[in-house]
């Protein structure tokens, strides 16, 4: 009875793994998708400044935020610090939004070390579960479950030798007869 239990619970473990590794290809593009929706905000806030740099500057954004740092008048300093700002936060996204442009175990790896990331629980929030059966998806699924189903069985084999010895050891023992 034990055994049906065990293998019925290793495949119901398997089954919910598979789904989740199912997840993962689908969960990451609708992460890429909001990334890019960022960047593209952070673009048109940043155009009109470009713009002006490209009228008084020569296109040198760095020039146009110089200036107004060192401006007189408190409004262009501050201003100096959104344009700043804007332009930061566009490199940033440009990066990431590179660093996604590699295979899927890179991306899904550049994911776990943003999990903390307010795109990441943006993306969270509004994600929509969907069963999408691609090669990638397929294949991301099948890894995760064989990964999460080996590392249960050798968690569980582990626990099988620790009680065995545990249990030789409790035998082995001379019993004190009074």
């Amino acid at each position: 009875m034990l055994s049906v239990i065990k293998r019925y619970s290793l495949q119901l473990v398997f089954t919910l793994s598979l789904l989740l590794g199912l997840q993962l290809p689908n969960f990451l593009q609708q992460y890429e998708l909001r990334l890019q929706g960022h960047f593209v905000e952070a673009q048109q806030q940043l155009a009109a400044f470009q713009s002006l740099a490209n009228k008084y500057f020569s296109g040198d954004l760095s020039a146009l935020i110089t200036k107004h740092k060192n401006s007189k008048d408190s409004l262009y300093r501050e201003e100096a610090l959104v344009i700043e700002n804007t332009y930061s936060r566009v490199q940033f996204l440009q990066q990431k939004i590179d660093n996604l442009n590699q295979p899927i175990w890179y991306k899904l790896w550049e994911l776990t070390q943003q999990i903390n990331d307010p795109i990441v629980n943006e993306t969270w929030t509004g994600y929509q579960a969907n069963v999408l059966l691609n090669q990638q998806a397929i294949l991301v699924g099948v890894s995760v479950a064989v990964t999460l189903m080996l590392s249960l069985e050798f968690f569980l084999y582990l626990i099988k030798l620790v009680l065995l010895t545990l249990f030789l050891q409790a035998k082995s023992k001379p019993e004190d007869n009074y």
